[in-house]
């Protein structure tokens, strides 16, 4: 698959003195899926909180004079579902504040980005390490990054069968099941890597994540990996390695930092206006593996706790209406007499453990899922 965007994330260079500083977050997709631009303002290091910027207008332009204007969405989210490629254009970001302030990116190039060769895994102790591998045959490219976005799918301790509703009992519909989910999650450190030091334009196996066996609930089933891969210009690249070597020095967002991040956005309206962010252009390509469970040696845990039991209740209306009546309980399944198959009570345990919306995933299979 391959669409183009510019992006970055960053972690900000905040003086402790001040606050209130603009902080630009998102990138120019100029490929078929949405912009999605994040304004924030610091509140200073004492403080982890974030502002959000509203009520901004945001465009953007190229160096040929077209414009896109983006779409508030509240919280300081600002959209736009296409903003076109043309060829041999520049393109920058320009914001215009509730304040009357005026901001503009640098006007970036797009750096194209070649294939992804291969993502692959291995056992590492009880880890799974994953990689990935890509060249650049016109060795033009050099200067690599990576993201990741990773899904897995894990089952309620407890499959309800049974729906309560109406003071009563009935068979759950399949529609409504909440015994699979599936969870997401998008990588949090920075992935980069240079050949340029290189004969050839090549990375292999670069390692992108572990993803843990034993401590985790995400190869209980089914493991997925989206690997997306970002060709950068030399100054781009440098610069996300110095946020990177801050980060990993000091580690935390909210530590002052020993060098100035900046970025490529600035103030028009005030030239000495500290601004964070880049926007760097680029395309991007991506590969997505599964890893079964049945593939990865070792044990798993179900992620639920001990607490989780189960409760029988008599098949009667008034002890039902007694036990689901309180809140935070599921019904489970019927219980059938031994000698017949007549329904003599029903299983009861907690919505947690019942329900595995409630474990921060959902109950909606992603489109992309494959058994």
């Amino acid at each position: 698959m391959l669409s183009v965007g510019c992006r970055e994330k960053y972690i900000p260079d905040i003086p402790n003195s001040q606050k209130g500083i603009l902080v630009v977050e998102g990138f120019i997709n100029l490929g078929t899926g949405p912009t999605i631009i994040q304004l924030t303002r610091s509140a200073g290091l004492d403080s982890a909180y974030l502002s959000f910027e509203t009520g901004a207008r945001l465009e953007v332009q190229t160096e040929g004079g077209a414009s896109f204007p983006l779409t508030e969405q509240g919280r300081g989210k600002y959209t736009i579902d296409q903003v076109p490629l043309m060829a041999g254009e520049r393109y920058r970001l320009h914001i215009l504040t509730s304040n009357g302030r005026n901001y503009l990116s640098d006007l970036s190039e797009v750096n194209m980005t070649p294939p992804i060769d291969s993502v692959n895994w291995k056992m590492n102790g009880d880890q799974v390490a994953i990689f990935v591998s890509t060249h650049d045959p016109q060795n033009k490219t050099s200067y690599y990054q990576w993201q990741f976005e990773e899904t897995w799918q894990y089952t309620a301790m407890y499959q309800s069968l049974l729906t309560y509703t109406g003071n009563s009992v009935i068979s759950r519909p399949t529609e409504e099941q909440i015994f699979n989910c599936w969870r997401s999650d998008n990588s949090n450190t920075i992935l980069i890597s240079s050949s340029a030091d290189l004969t050839e334009d090549v990375i292999s196996q670069f390692p992108v994540t572990e993803v843990p066996v034993l401590t985790t609930d995400k190869l209980v089933l089914r493991y997925s990996i989206l690997v997306k891969q970002y060709g950068l210009s030399k100054d781009w690249y440098e610069w996300i390695q110095k946020v990177k070597k801050n980060t990993e020095q000091l580690g935390s967002l909210f530590d002052p930092q020993p060098s100035g991040t900046g970025g490529n956005i600035h103030s028009v309206s005030d030239p000495d206006e500290m601004v964070i962010g880049w926007v760097g252009c680029t395309t991007e390509t991506d590969k997505r593996i599964f890893i079964d469970h049945k593939e990865v040696p070792g044990s798993y845990p179900h992620g639920y706790p001990v607490t989780c039991a189960l409760d029988t209740v008599d098949y009667d209306s008034a002890a039902i209406v007694r036990a689901l009546s309180i809140p935070g309980r599921l019904p489970v399944e019927y219980i059938r007499s031994m000698f017949s198959s007549d329904i003599i009570g029903i299983t009861v345990s907690s919505s947690f453990c019942a329900d595995c919306n409630l474990q921060g995933g959902s109950s909606v299979k992603p489109v992309f899922w494959q058994e």
